[in-house]
């Protein structure tokens, strides 16, 4: 499984970070050749996330009450999000989320019924003190999938052995005690940022792989008092919601057939 580790601070960075392979004739290709290959790229896209864009809740991911409300039962919509370390998190339908529970990965679902862990059915439910508030937040988690039959090397004796195909992009959601300080602190002053003629310094490396969605305050039988989307949440700046248009003159065609512009005279013969 790849990292995605920053390794800010480092002279050498993790493997694939800066470095490919170079394919030739009569290459003996390995895994770990295609593997590198996939790092490589992986990792220029984490940067570019982190030191361009940033990390928090770019659209959606808003925790809102289950529908009928239902004792430690919330609902997070859907969104869009990027992890400290530069990865993407996509929440592509509502989850119903269970307060009790510490941790679900690829969390799915619609009805708040019992969640359950596909990675861990016979998870327990864990009470939570009334007076202690919780924050949901999520997390970058990749989860292998589609097993396939290995091809036995020697005698055969290992061929019901099997290796995970595929790495799936997906998410582990929990609930923490205390909001992370990454959270923390003053929003910056934006106006100060873009207009600063110095050389801005690199974004330190994240301490924690988390994004927080919400602070949930509920009573000693489990009903939500209060849900908070914002004193904990980290917004990302995304331009995907302003668009303008051109102002530029009409093209109208002249009696010749020739294109003039807008509010021009057509020529005369």
């Amino acid at each position: 499984m790849s990292t995605n580790n920053c390794n800010c601070g480092t002279a050498v960075l993790d493997r694939g970070a800066i470095e490919r392979p170079r394919f030739f004739p009569r290459q003996l290709v390995t895994p770990d050749d295609l593997t590198l290959g996939q790092e490589y790229f992986r990792n220029k896209l984490r940067r570019v996330i982190r030191y361009l864009h940033g990390w928090g809740t770019v659209c959606g991911a808003k925790v809102v009450l289950s529908d009928p409300p239902k004792p430690w039962k919330v609902v997070i919509k859907t969104g869009y999000l990027l992890g400290p370390y530069g990865d993407e998190i996509v929440l592509e339908h509502d989850i119903c989320f269970d307060l009790r529970t510490r941790c679900v990965a690829a969390a799915s679902g619609d009805a708040c019924t019992e969640v359950v862990d596909p990675l861990c059915p016979d998870q327990t439910l864990d009470p939570r003190p009334a007076s202690k508030p919780a924050w949901i937040a999520v997390r970058y988690k990749e989860i292998p999938s589609r097993p396939v039959r290995v091809q036995p090397v020697g005698c055969g004796c290992d061929d019901t052995a099997c290796e995970y195909s595929r790495w799936r992009d997906g998410y582990e959601i929990c609930v923490l005690d205390a909001c992370p300080d990454s959270h923390k602190g003053a929003v910056p002053d934006w106006d100060a940022l873009i207009h600063a003629h110095g050389i801005p310094n690199c974004p330190p490396c994240p301490t924690d792989p988390w994004v927080v969605l919400a602070k949930v305050e509920f009573d000693d039988k489990g009903n939500v008092k209060t849900i908070d989307n914002c004193s904990c949440r980290r917004m990302v700046l995304s331009l995907a919601l302003f668009w303008t248009r051109c102002n530029e003159p009409v093209i109208v065609g002249s009696t010749e057939g020739s294109a003039v512009p807008s509010g021009a005279t057509p020529p005369t013969s």
